[in-house]
């Protein structure tokens, strides 16, 4: 299976649906970046436990979601073979968030604005020193 990162809006989140005893999904879809004259509107699928990692995203809200792509192959009583292509929800985390920190968690200051030990005392550099 390939995994793919898609960064857009949320449009619409969808409910929990209960497809068997033991199978629950939940399908969110995305407006993916990008200024294209024709907007991509993606539907992912969150699965199982995952489904609840949905509960912290609202449409208008811009996320980075990773997911699976899997595909199916499936033949008709009629003998007509058909091809399914489908994006299995793996993370999903809002735009600017930490790697790895859950949803609604403020993300740390950038360490760059901290300078490295040692790099305090070192004089800045003057015009005259450039090599070139």
């Amino acid at each position: 299976m390939a995994s793919v990162t898609i960064n857009g809006t949320v449009k619409l989140v969808g409910k929990t649906q209960q497809v068997s005893e033991r199978f629950s999904k939940r399908e969110i879809v995305i407006q993916e970046a990008g200024g294209s004259q024709y907007p991509q509107f993606l539907p992912v699928e969150f699965a199982q436990e995952k489904t609840n990692l949905l509960d912290a995203f609202a449409p208008g809200d811009e996320v980075s979601v990773t997911c699976y792509v899997n595909g199916r192959e499936w033949t008709g009583r009629d003998g007509v073979t058909k091809y399914f292509l489908s994006l299995r929800g793996d993370r999903i985390e809002k735009a600017g968030a930490a790697a790895g920190a859950p949803a609604g968690y403020r993300q740390a200051p950038e360490a760059a604005s901290v300078p490295p030990p040692g790099l305090s005392e070192i004089p800045p550099a003057g015009e005259d020193d450039l090599p070139f």
